[in-house]
């Protein structure tokens, strides 16, 4: 299985997007983001902050990846984490490429949901790249960026963010499901 996206502009709506990026803008502001990582991604499982949005995201991710996988599953374990980036914290995007598989007994499925992109931003160039057989193969290649949706992938694959295009942040909503 590749990726998947699935949109949730309907249940999450722009004013509710827009709150979404401030409770995550209040996170780093507050001082809780990692410094040995990549620039600002928040420290705290944001899935569990106390409002009604949240609750909405987690359970649209949840759906998401049973929808995904085709079938329910039993769940071991949600993490979720947030980013806000633009280029005025660039970092070198070699460094960056990652995956979520580091525990080979548990499967895993991981998405990202864009939550806010700028206006002059190309979204065929800001959503993820993707390298599904590993960072040294000639197959990788960029999603779209698309707003109010999760791109849904296997937590082993390798990945980094888009290119960075705009000194106004972009937002995304991390997340893996342990099963």
């Amino acid at each position: 299985m590749d990726h998947r996206y699935y949109d949730w502009n309907h249940l999450i709506d722009s004013k509710v997007r827009n709150s979404l990026c401030g409770d995550v803008t209040n996170i780093i502001h507050s001082g809780q983001f990692w410094h040995n990582s990549p620039k600002y991604q928040t420290k705290v499982n944001v899935f569990k902050q106390p409002a009604d949005r949240w609750i909405n995201l987690k359970m649209s991710f949840i759906w998401s990846c049973f929808a995904y996988l085709e079938k329910e599953v039993r769940i071991k374990n949600i993490q979720s984490w947030s980013f806000m980036t633009s280029l005025k914290h660039a970092e070198d995007r070699e460094t960056l490429w990652h995956h979520h598989n580091h525990d080979q007994k548990t499967k895993t499925v991981s998405g990202i949901y864009y939550l806010h992109l700028p206006d002059e931003c190309d979204v065929n160039k800001c959503g993820t790249e993707m390298a599904p057989n590993g960072i040294d193969k000639d197959d990788k290649f960029m999603t779209e960026w698309r707003t109010g949706s999760w791109l849904i992938y296997p937590g082993s694959t390798w990945h980094r963010p888009g290119e960075l295009q705009s000194r106004e942040d972009r937002f995304v909503v991390a997340a893996d499901l342990e099963f």
